[in-house]
């Protein structure tokens, strides 16, 4: 009795299988006798709705089978854009490589270029770590790098572009975050007494983000490090300039550099919002 019933459930579950698998080809089936322009809206429906991995499937389907066309080129940069919204961030990027290589004049080819910003803007994490100066934590910023040349691309192609105006404000969010993690490290290396390390760190900061709130603070380290080094001609010099800019700077008192280092938290990081993004 057993062995009947057991040789039954395993008949139920292949009958099941192979209902699922004609289930799937049947769907494939359906999906490749779609026209193009039914591909794009049954996949802009979904975009719409938010359902991103239906939206996918469509996007995919209308490129694969239509690889030209006017509702080839829009589901391309579309698709970028559901990739992004599923956070598959590597095949949003090469989605959109791929568009900027294609249709080099599409008409919202400034959306692609501010687009690739974002998604290496949304995807950094290492701002959120405690600063520990390694190899592993350096490559956390490289997001944060690549954010920044995207944008200032972007600008430099449109100036004028309606998303201009939201890129600017993301890359100066970057630049004072990437000066902030640079100081960081070189008060690290300060306390640990690594100052050529630390000066390093300094110039870095001082020569590619002049603009950013942590210059004097990094001048006060190299003047700190400098000193500790014994070069007091090139620490006095480092004082001279932080009296010139920041005369009213704490290390021109008297005053001890804090070397603690501190962390970063998401609210700090993550100051616009997904809507004003979208808009």
């Amino acid at each position: 009795m057993k062995k009947i019933y057991s040789l039954s459930l395993i008949l139920i579950l292949l009958v099941s299988i192979s209902a699922c698998k004609k289930s799937e080809k049947k769907e494939s089936v359906e999906v490749t006798r779609y026209s193009a322009e039914t591909l794009y809206n049954k996949a802009k429906k979904y975009l719409d709705l938010e359902v991103w991995d239906n939206a996918i499937l469509y996007y995919k389907s209308l490129r694969n089978q239509y690889p030209f066309g006017r509702y080839a080129e829009q589901g391309s940069l579309e698709l970028a854009y559901a990739f992004y919204r599923s956070y598959n961030m590597e095949l949003a990027i090469s989605t959109l490589e791929r568009f900027i290589k294609n249709y080099p004049a599409h008409e919202h080819l400034d959306y692609a270029y501010y687009l690739k910003g974002l998604i290496y803007f949304e995807s950094e994490k290492g701002l959120m770590q405690r600063v520990k100066p390694s190899k592993a934590t350096d490559r956390n910023q490289e997001n944060s790098k690549l954010a920044f040349v995207s944008f200032k691309t972007f600008i430099e192609k449109f100036p004028n572009s309606n998303y201009a105006p939201d890129a600017e404000l993301r890359m100066i969010h970057i630049r004072d975050k990437l000066a902030a993690y640079e100081l960081q490290v070189a008060k690290y290396y300060l306390r640990r007494e690594a100052y050529i390390g630390s000066i390093n760190r300094c110039k870095y900061v001082i020569e590619s983000f002049q603009k950013s709130n942590s210059v004097a603070d990094c001048i006060a380290v190299m003047a700190d490090s400098y000193k500790h080094l014994g070069q007091d001609d090139l620490s006095g010099s480092s004082m001279q300039v932080l009296q010139s800019n920041f005369p009213n700077h704490s290390y021109l008192k008297g005053e001890e550099i804090d070397l603690d280092t501190h962390l970063f938290s998401f609210k700090d990081m993550w100051i616009f919002s997904r809507s004003k993004s979208e808009d």
